[in-house]
């Protein structure tokens, strides 16, 4: 590992917790845990997102942004992107709700 990829993951500087795009991850991970949306299956994702989004806040403080930043960030949304939504879980209950009312009729 050379000197300067190091930097892309420790920030003796900044908590875990403290940056604007580690906190945002948190919320929207947090909202879908409350609705029922992610489960275990989502577990590896849920933590790249967490540790991509502590890099990318460490990353971003710097003077100048790196391509290991615009890469790591374009993971990150990709990665974010496979999660479901709320919407995808409300439409997944409605679809196993009408199956069952037709499978009782």
């Amino acid at each position: 590992m050379h000197a300067e990829q190091g930097g892309l993951f420790a920030n003796p500087r900044r908590k875990p917790g403290e940056g604007p795009i580690e906190l945002a991850a948190e919320k929207t991970i947090a909202a879908l845990r409350e609705t029922g949306t992610l489960d275990a299956t989502h577990s590896l994702k849920v933590e790249l997102i967490l540790a991509g989004a502590r890099a990318l806040d460490s990353e971003l403080q710097r003077e100048k942004v790196t391509v290991a930043a615009t890469t790591l960030f374009s993971r990150v949304v990709d990665i974010a992107d496979g999660l479901p939504t709320v919407q995808q879980a409300i439409d997944d209950q409605f679809s196993r709700l009408t199956a069952s009312m037709a499978d009782a009729e």
